[in-house]
């Protein structure tokens, strides 16, 4: 029990001498501290996992923009190949080899 009073008495000593000590002992300040440390890295909803969430919604908002001007593409293409009829016959046989009977289609690769 001298012990543990000695030891009371220096850090009595210690926390009148210097006042951030003082308040780093604090009961409050070391609560509070726990608490925010638990919240932070043990709690379900830590920081960590707030960072990830975070991450992944810029990258959906990033892959919303892409597929919206995607979209948008497409639509202007359906547009134009509606207008023409000759624009659907080229677009036609350009992408899906389409021809007419009797006709013969070379490729031509490129390299």
């Amino acid at each position: 029990m001298k012990f543990l009073k000695k030891i009371s008495e220096g850090v009595s000593q210690l926390k009148a001498k210097n006042r951030a000590l003082r308040i780093l002992l604090n009961k409050y300040f070391i609560v509070t501290m726990i608490f925010l440390v638990w919240i932070a890295f043990f709690d379900s909803n830590n920081v960590i996992r707030w960072i990830d969430v975070r991450k992944t919604l810029r990258e959906q908002k990033s892959q919303i923009k892409f597929y919206e001007q995607e979209i948008s593409a497409t639509e202007s293409k359906i547009n134009y190949l509606k207008s023409e009829k000759d624009s659907l016959e080229k677009f036609a046989r350009e992408e899906y080899l389409y021809h007419e009977e009797g006709e013969d289609v070379y490729l031509i690769e490129v390299q």
